[in-house]
């Protein structure tokens, strides 16, 4: 049964990464499918294979049914419907999940969306969980960056069943309707309770921790703690899932015994073990049921019950099968959960308990049966962990080692009792609730001490499949107990992704030129054999994501880049130096030129002047604008840079106008043609003048513009000019990060087109960037 259950799983993953879903005809073969599967042992496990990868196609068909009209794409809407999610407040703007029942168009009615993904830039806090609203809004359709190494915020969106994002506009429309239905009832109760935890703990350090331990709810939680936990392996700490409902479940089912025990006539008449599972499965359903039924519940809610109804029904409990039934269950009621980093956590856990503890005999003192157990899930999570993010701090095992037993005894039972009783007697859960905020306090400053621990494990994303397959039999090879042939060939196992270089650099005399995708602003890396140019570190758009951490530092680090040699940022404009913070978090930055140097403040930097130039590996590189003979500033002090080798060149120009353009034709005429150029000001009307695009010439015309921007970049008028000019245009709202490689052999190689590459099911292919209306 295990390994059909497998069978079906690796069926469901391969539908994860196909471009486009197979045609709704081919589903009809399900039923015959599971028939003869059922029949006939022969095909039972390539029919699983089949099954699953259809099974997952039929519920990727149903999810893409609910969509946003195109026609109603940046358009002032009318929507009516219920807040259904706990409202994350940021300063002066509230983020919320809306599920829209009715959209209004100029008097005309359209199919609701389903769940839309809201923020209202407002001081209020009357937003609640659960309640109706009338509200008129600007949606846009899941639309996220694309890039190389990047986070696939698209798919995040698809999978947790959001169809459209976008924001609350300020109109006398607006308006709260009451509560929503019985449905949301869960939810007014979850807000309830952390209203109640935050009147609790107004001077409380720790009260967001507190929040997510018992309500789910981690929209409180800051970038540099979300950090913290990972550098100290520790997150999986935070987020309610099989850990906690299983502290919870065992807590219930261990009081459930004893005082079933006390009372003779009640276990005379049910098993006392039978009443504890029963016990165990109330709980974690409670438990579950606070942290709002999430996905990591479910999953572990499920294994649960699996377990419970083995002890009720007195089934014979076996490890494997008990495990397969519980991944079965799983994946037939969310195929989409292989994508998630939890799911494959959360089973590999108990797998790796089962191989590494199941099978030893013997006592051991409880210490060392806690390390034990620590190290083998520390060992066994290491390939999962180097899939999806790429390091495992080594620290990780001996810091679990004491946070999970002190989260499992004491604070997440003080933390759930705290929470019950201020609920019944506000007084008497206070100081139950202060003293779990201090044990929080003290854990995170451990964790702090702990993170100073330089030592981690790494591992490149474009390491092959056969290593990663490799990585992952050779770890559990190394599990089995000694004795067991196969421990030394596990290890072997382990050399090739130690010793695999999987990156590629650029041949001396050759560069590598990426234009990522950043929305509404600008970032680009110049790579040659030895060093790395980056043009702008792109915009700022919350505390906790910028892309200077968030989308270049992964492509960098992807690459094998560990410093930056040289960086330019073109202006002071926050749309492209808004990421330069977050990228010197993550990089080393050896030198900084800015056409504005005045304006940069988090680092020293030097005036980009026109005339600078150097060579990389054969590249030349030179400055040609702006001149220091005028005062420039704004769009028009941008840099203006120029990369050539026997293969061409490109010319990257910030966000320079009209002004700065007549001023490079008149000095700078014949180092203005290059094959490639970044169209200046993201396409902006006041740019690409007839003199500069007629003196440029190119192939290629790049805009870095965000997808339905409010400014409309690029302008219509200006892609028809460089059309005419026999330029091909791109722009990166529409194709993500943009490659070439300038090869002094075989000339340009490209375009390189990530959102084309790289293109799942869900991903999103607009076919124009109108900008807003």
């Amino acid at each position: 049964m295990f390994i059909i259950v497998i069978a079906f799983v690796a069926g469901a993953i391969l539908l994860q990464w196909q471009p486009t879903l197979p045609g709704v005809s081919l589903l009809l073969l399900i039923p015959p499918l599971l028939l003869g599967a059922l029949k006939y042992r022969l095909i039972r496990i390539p029919g699983a294979v089949v099954l699953g990868f259809l099974w997952a196609a039929l519920d990727a068909h149903l999810g893409l049914q609910s969509s946003l009209p195109p026609e109603l794409h940046s358009r002032d809407i009318l929507v009516t419907g219920t807040v259904s999610s706990l409202p994350a407040r940021h300063d002066r703007r509230t983020a919320f999940e809306f599920v829209v029942d009715e959209v209004i168009y100029r008097d005309k009615l359209y199919p609701a969306p389903g769940s839309v993904k809201l923020n209202w830039y407002t001081d209020t806090e009357q937003i609640r969980a659960g309640d109706r609203w009338r509200l008129k809004v600007r949606l846009k359709p899941p639309h996220g960056f694309m890039n190389p190494a990047g986070f696939d915020y698209e798919g995040w969106l698809f999978h947790n069943g959001i169809r459209a994002r976008g924001y609350v506009r300020d109109d006398p429309l607006n308006q709260r309707l009451g509560e929503g239905g019985l449905r949301f009832g869960l939810l007014r109760v979850r807000h309830h309770i952390g209203s109640v935890i935050d009147l609790q703990l107004q001077q409380g350090r720790a009260s967001s921790l507190l929040k997510a331990l018992v309500i789910g709810d981690r929209s409180g939680l800051n970038p540099a703690e979300w950090e913290l936990f990972r550098r100290t392996g520790t997150n999986h700490l935070i987020a309610i899932s099989g850990l906690h409902i299983s502290i919870v479940g065992g807590l219930a089912y261990f009081l459930a015994t004893v005082g079933w025990r006390l009372l003779p006539w009640l276990a005379l008449r049910i098993a006392a073990p039978k009443a504890a599972a029963a016990a165990a499965q109330v709980a974690g359903t409670c438990y579950a049921a606070l942290a709002g039924f999430s996905i990591p519940t479910q999953r572990a809610l499920i294994m649960l019950t699996v377990v419970t109804l083995g002890i009720i029904l007195q089934a014979q409990f076996k490890s494997l099968r008990s495990l397969g039934l519980a991944l079965m269950i799983v994946v037939v009621l969310d195929p989409s959960a292989v994508l998630s980093p939890g799911f494959w956590l959360s089973f590999l856990a108990v797998t790796v308990i089962f191989i590494g503890v199941g099978y030893r005999t013997g006592r051991q003192h409880i210490l060392v049966s806690l390390s034990r157990v620590q190290w083998f899930i520390g060992l066994g999570l290491v390939p999962v962990l180097l899939i999806w993010q790429q390091q495992v701090p080594l620290v990780a095992p001996l810091v679990n080692l004491l946070a999970v037993p002190l989260f499992s005894l004491l604070i997440i039972p003080i933390s759930l009792g705290g929470t019950l009783l201020s609920l019944v007697w506000r007084d008497g859960g206070y100081v139950p609730l202060i003293t779990a905020d201090w044990l929080l306090d003290i854990c995170r400053t451990l964790l702090t001490q702990a993170a100073l621990f330089p030592l981690q494990i790494s591992a490149s994303p474009a390491i092959p499949l056969y290593l990663w397959v490799a990585l992952v039999w050779g770890t559990l090879l190394l599990l089995l107990p000694r004795g067991i042939p196969g421990r030394i060939p596990g290890l072997v196992m382990l050399l090739p992704l130690i010793l695999h270089s999987p990156v590629s650099t650029p041949e001396q005399g050759e560069f590598r030129f990426t234009l990522l995708d950043v929305g509404q602003g600008m970032a680009a890396v110049v790579q040659t054999r030895k060093h790395t140019l980056v043009f702008d570190a792109g915009p700022e758009y919350s505390p906790g994501f910028n892309a200077g951490s968030d989308i270049l530092a992964p492509l960098l680090r992807a690459r094998g880049i560990n410093k930056i040699d040289r960086l330019i940022l073109s202006n002071g404009d926050s749309d492209h130096r808004g990421g330069l913070n977050g990228l010197l978090g993550k990089m080393r930055v050896d030198s900084v030129l800015s056409g504005e140097p005045s304006r940069i403040t988090e680092v020293a930097a030097s005036f980009c002047s026109a005339g600078f130039s150097w060579s990389w590996d054969g590249v030349s590189f030179q400055l040609l604008h702006p001149a220091p003979d005028k005062n420039w500033r704004g769009n028009n002090a941008s840099c203006v840079l120029r990369v050539e080798n026997a293969a061409g060149s490109v010319l990257i120009t910030g966000d320079i106008e009209s002004a700065a353009e007549k001023r490079l034709v008149e000095c700078c005429l014949d180092a203005l043609t290059a094959r490639l150029v970044t169209i200046p000001h993201h396409g902006s009307a006041t740019s690409s003048s007839k003199r500069f695009l007629q003196a440029v010439d190119p192939d290629y015309a790049l805009a870095s513009t965000g997808f339905l921007n409010r400014y409309g970049f690029p302008k219509a008028t200006v892609v028809s000019r460089w059309e005419a000019q026999g330029a091909r245009v791109l722009d990166t709202a529409l194709t993500g990060a943009i490659e070439f490689v300038f090869n002094p052999q075989l000339g340009i190689i490209g375009p390189d087109l990530h959102r084309l590459r790289a293109r799942r099911y869900w991903t999103h292919r607009p076919e124009t960037n109108g900008g807003s209306h």
